[in-house]
């Protein structure tokens, strides 16, 4: 458990580094569009594989998608893929480093917590209510001391909390509707809208042919190899074996983890807001976990929040 709990903290650090990589190789939406044509030819042929596979089964039903299934991850696929992923990509190519980013993105949960109740009618604790008011200030630490050096424009900033919240509330609407649907069948659907959505952006934008460039072709695999796959192919496996809790936790690691990548990989300089910052949403999500031991769930436990990729509750 401890590999791969190492493992999904870096693989997931991943996405926000190969964003920032590939920004200096390519435009965002370009990167994007490429992203999920691949990842999304992949998983719809291992769909339809898998699928043939049950047929000639006999003890095993092929699964059918339905169009309201279809519907819903269409819809959900347009905020959690297009609107997510489109602001953070714009945010880093505006200048955002990839340690803030991280850092912003990851109060998803807490966000997710101040939605719960309004939203699921799921209710969470005042030291819970605590944890997150801490963790905010926090980030709002690290954001001001950024805007004070001037290292991204300030709409880059506006861009990654968009992204952010949209995502939180893809997640919570896809909470709230218990989709049915297989995750592998739903993230092949949001992969392809995805793809559709950044085309049509590249084809209006007059950028459709691809930088044929080694290095663009690195980042690119970097982000469906170890961004897509790795990260999702972690996640799974530690919410499987040790619940929603445990992986909200570990993700609330990416961050620093983050950072620390950045540092020698593009010369991002850690400075001391960065420090304190970090220090402090640090204590606001360990006063926040803390509140949730008693026997109230809450959505940071079994809701899937926190990545680039959706994830259904599993088990």
């Amino acid at each position: 458990m401890i590999k791969m709990s190492t493992l999904l903290v870096f693989m997931w650090s991943s996405g926000y580094l190969g964003a920032e990589l590939a920004a200096r190789y390519s435009s965002w939406h370009m990167l994007l569009a490429c992203r999920f044509v691949l990842a999304a030819a992949l998983l719809v042929g291992f769909c339809v594989i898998r699928n043939r596979w049950r047929r000639s089964a006999a003890e095993l039903e092929p699964w059918r998608l339905t169009r309201t299934g279809l519907a819903r991850q269409v819809a959900l696929g347009v905020v959690m893929q297009g609107m997510y992923l489109g602001a953070i990509g714009a945010a880093v190519q505006a200048g955002l480093s990839a340690g803030i980013t991280a850092l912003i993105c990851s109060l998803q949960p807490l966000v997710v917590a101040a939605g719960a109740l309004p939203i699921l009618g799921e209710r969470i604790g005042k030291r819970e209510w605590g944890g997150l008011v801490v963790g905010i200030l926090g980030v709002g630490l690290v954001v001001g001391g950024k805007l004070a050096v001037g290292d991204a424009p300030w709409w880059a900033y506006l861009l990654c909390v968009f992204g952010m919240l949209s995502l939180v509330g893809g997640t919570l609407a896809q909470r709230k509707m218990v989709a049915p649907e297989p995750v592998v069948v739903a993230l092949a659907i949001q992969c392809t809208v995805g793809a559709v959505v950044f085309w049509a952006l590249n084809v209006t934008l007059g950028d459709v042919i691809p930088p044929l460039t080694i290095e663009f072709g690195g980042s690119l695999l970097w982000v469906v190899a170890l961004s897509t796959f790795g990260g999702w192919g972690a996640y799974m496996w530690v919410n499987r074996e040790a619940g929603p809790m445990h992986v909200s936790t570990l993700l609330l690691l990416v961050p620093p983890t983050t950072m620390l990548i950045a540092w020698p990989m593009f010369g991002d300089a850690i400075g001391p807001w960065e420090i304190v910052g970090v220090v402090v949403s640090t204590v606001g999500v360990a006063v926040k976990l803390a509140g949730a031991g008693g026997t109230e769930k809450t959505p940071a436990r079994n809701t899937e929040v926190c990545g680039p990729e959706p994830v259904e509750r599993v088990g």
